[in-house]
């Protein structure tokens, strides 16, 4: 598996977007016009799970997929409408192989973009539906990040305490993948962003905005079954990884 980083202009990127019957002022973090970009320039070799990083450069787009930078760039010169292909400055693009094999036990600092949602009749919010559970039950309001955390902890499948076993939402207990302490993870950020969602159907260029629960958690976690683990990192965390969510950034643990 390789991490790619390719640099983006973020006035191209818009360009190409309207283009293609995007409209920005209901995309807040450029989820759907980087869906749709990489959709059109790489096709299936489209890096996912990726992450945007805006600066005053422009963007960076990183991403773990199974194709170095420099394929990439071949199949977009290639088979990329001109339009879709002057987004990304090729020449810069980079491309790093990430590790074959991890070690049980081993410590790893991340930083994760996630959208923290739960699925039955509609997708919600994972603390709003928690907060009409605890109205509806008489109970005390939630915190958002104990909602959040545990939310984190059952995608993750992590145990939240060392040494101690996953436990699933039904009670049950699994051999964690990974150790996820609460006191070490925290909510670094949040927001609610809005998402075009294109129609499905009849070709339609037609959208309607979805507004999404947009946290990033950053935190130290403890590798318990490697297989997993590089599952899980390739796979990304949660819903909505089409769209910039789910990827696992990681960093040298502080101790």
């Amino acid at each position: 598996m390789y991490m790619i980083d390719l640099p983006l202009s973020s006035a191209r990127l818009m360009r190409f977007a309207h283009s293609q019957g995007h409209n920005q002022t209901r995309d807040d973090d450029f989820g759907y016009a980087s869906h749709a970009w990489l959709a059109a320039s790489l096709g299936r070799l489209a890096p996912r799970p990726f992450r945007l990083l805006e600066s005053k450069g422009g963007l960076r787009m990183l991403g773990y997929g199974n194709n170095d930078h420099e394929k990439l760039a071949r199949h977009a010169r290639t088979f990329a409408e001109p339009r879709a292909l002057e987004v990304c400055q090729w020449t810069a693009a980079a491309s790093k192989t990430m590790p074959g094999q991890w070690t049980p036990g081993r410590g790893l600092g991340f930083e994760l973009r996630a959208c923290p949602v739960i699925r039955g009749e509609h997708e919600r919010d994972a603390f709003l539906a928690a907060l009409d559970h605890a109205r509806a039950s008489g109970g005390n309001p939630p915190a958002r990040i104990d909602v959040y955390l545990g939310w984190l902890v059952q995608r993750m499948e992590a145990a939240a305490v060392k040494g101690g076993d996953f436990i699933d939402r039904n009670g049950k207990t699994h051999p964690p993948m990974v150790e996820l302490l609460p006191g070490a993870v925290s909510l670094s950020g949040f927001r609610r962003v809005r998402t075009l969602r294109r129609a499905k159907h009849n070709n339609s260029r037609q959208g309607r905005a979805v507004e999404r629960p947009d946290a990033l958690f950053t935190g130290e976690l403890t590798i318990r079954d490697p297989d997993r683990f590089a599952t899980l990192l390739a796979r990304g965390v949660g819903r909505h990884r089409a769209f910039g969510f789910g990827m696992l950034l990681l960093r040298p643990p502080r101790h």
